[in-house]
């Protein structure tokens, strides 16, 4: 497989520019101005252009503005097909599969 190729269909700048632009497409969808937007979601207007124009921001910027677009429910789902564990001691308590030891071969023994 070519992994040029692989990194072009899968890269994370072009990833966070369709989020972006999702979020402009949207936020039309609705009729909201960026100004208006900006304020319900309680972001800086220049926050909220980075994020639609180049895809920059943190996630609790994006929750914010999913929120008001009703987009929080996609973040929701974004994980929810892995395994969740309740608590760090659910973590710890859970068993790793490890690999079964090989045996070591000598190159004089064949």
């Amino acid at each position: 497989m070519d992994k040029i190729k692989t990194l072009r269909l899968r890269n994370p700048d072009t990833l966070i520019h369709k989020i972006g632009s999702r979020l402009r497409r949207q936020r039309l969808a609705k009729g909201l101005t960026q100004q208006e937007l900006a304020e319900r979601a309680g972001v800086s207007l220049s926050t909220l252009k980075l994020m639609e124009h180049e895809g920059k921001g943190s996630l609790q910027r994006l929750a914010k503005v999913a929120v008001v677009l009703d987009l929080d429910g996609d973040l929701r789902d974004l994980f929810a097909g892995h395994r969740a564990f309740d608590s760090i001691e659910a973590v710890e308590r859970s068993s790793r599969m490890r690999a079964p030891h090989r045996k070591k071969t000598s190159l004089l023994n064949p």
